[in-house]
């Protein structure tokens, strides 16, 4: 049960790492998707939503002015 628990814990830490890192290098909230992605269940949602987001850092149609 422990081992059960043990990889649980490591592949919702390791799904979170990787929504830190998309968010981060597409340019979305960093803060909001690592949280999101923190949330057991809802962490595969948001990983696979930020897989398919287009990359805001390099297109000029989203910029900030």
């Amino acid at each position: 049960m422990f081992a059960l628990l043990s990889f649980l814990l490591i592949a919702n830490l390791f799904i979170a790492l990787q929504c830190y890192k998309n968010a981060h290098v597409k340019g979305y909230p960093v803060k909001l998707f690592t949280f999101l992605g923190f949330v057991p269940y809802f962490n595969l949602v948001v990983w696979v939503y930020l897989l398919f987001l287009p990359d805001l850092s390099e297109s000029p149609q989203f910029k900030q002015s």
